[in-house]
Order: structure tokens, then sequence, then C-alpha cells
């Protein structure tokens, strides 16, 4: 994709600034895009956004998770429905389906698929900006897995947002403290947002890049 995007932009660059003829000017622009795609990935997966990477994975396995039980419980009609959904940008089809997996007697009896349940839930109502009911979702989830990464990792953010210090860093501690972290580089990741906070204070408003929960 990158050596695409560099091609296009080298070649159509050419109509605005000429160095080289359309064709060299492209090649030199594919060349660039990779280079810099190369670097990105690199500090991505083994330099200083290591850790930042890890959390956005352990996101996307979540969303696996509901995409199977939807599939398992509801049949490919629905799963479809699902699915196309991610494309909106209010999901209301995604609501009201895992709204229904909650109605389901067996998902009912398993705490594990409640958990990504409420999780997912707690997504799409920060999408909506429904922070109480986010927070209430948040809240769900972490009776479940009182030692959550993703859950405890969301409260802190919403208590940064509300400005309440000591909450936030109880939860960036608890989410540090999952039984199933691994890596020190996620670890690290986390308890870096509890020294900025000590150093700059809690932010009142979502980041600018990225995510919105995420902290940069």
């Amino acid at each position: 994709m990158a050596i695409g995007t560099g091609f296009v932009v080298g070649y159509f660059s050419s109509v605005i600034i000429i160095i080289y003829a359309p064709p060299i000017n492209a090649i030199i622009g594919s060349a660039i895009g990779f280079i810099i795609y190369q670097f990105s990935s690199f500090n991505r997966f083994f330099g200083s956004r290591r850790g930042e990477f890890e959390y956005e994975y352990r996101i996307d396995l979540s969303e696996k998770t509901i995409k199977k039980l939807v599939f398992r419980t509801f049949g490919l009609l629905t799963y479809i429905k699902y699915f196309q959904d991610q494309f909106n940008a209010l999901r209301t089809s995604q609501k009201d389906i895992s709204r229904n997996l909650l109605k389901n007697p067996n998902i009912a009896q398993d705490n594990e698929s409640l958990y990504y349940i409420y999780y997912k839930l707690s997504n799409l109502e920060l999408r909506e900006d429904n922070f109480k009911e986010e927070i209430r979702m948040l809240n769900l989830s972490i009776l479940i897995k009182p030692n959550d990464l993703l859950a405890n990792y969301r409260l802190a953010v919403c208590s940064e947002m509300d400005g309440l210090i000591d909450d936030a860093i109880k939860y960036y501690h608890l989410a540090a403290n999952d039984l199933y972290l691994v890596s020190d580089e996620l670890k690290k990741y986390i308890l870096s947002q509890v020294e900025r906070i000590k150093k700059e204070g809690p932010r009142n408003r979502p980041p600018a890049l990225g995510a919105k929960y995420q902290a940069w």
C-alpha cells in the first residue's frame, strides 16, 4: 500500500513540481513511501511504540471474540449485519446485536462471554459520547474481571477526563497488574501514563491523535 501510494503521489506531483519525468518521480515516490512505512512499522513492532501496539492488539482480539459469539449464536446473516455496521459512525446494529447476546440463556451463564459483551458495549457508548453509560458498562466488565487490562485502562482514562487523579492512577495500576499481562513493553506503556499524570496532571479531553482513548 505504501509503495502504491508513493507511486501515485510521485506521478501526479510532476504536474506541480517538475524534477524528473512522471514515471521517474513515481518510482522515487514509491521508494520514499516504502522507507517511511518500514520505519513506522519497525517503531510499532520493536521501537518506542511497541507497548501501544500491543494494547491495540488486545483490543482487536476482544473484537474478534465478539464476532465469533455473534456468528455462533445468531448465524451468518446476523454476522454479516454486524460486520457491515462497523463501517458506520453510529453502530446501532452492533449495539442491538450485542444487547441480544446478553439475553441468550447460554451466554448469561458464561462470565467470559459477558465480559467481552460489556466491554464491546462500552466501546459503542464511547462512539456515541454516552460517558455515563460507557462507565457503567466498564464497571460491569471489571465486576467479572477486576484486574482486566482493557477495562481498567479505559476506566483510568475516563477518570482522567473527570479530573479524578487518584482513581485514574488506581485503574492504571490495576491494568498493569492483569494476571495475563506478560509483556514488559505493554506494562511499561501503561505505567508511563501514571508518570505522565504525576508530572502533567490529568487530561480533561480526549487526545487529538489516534483512537479516542489513547494517551500519546
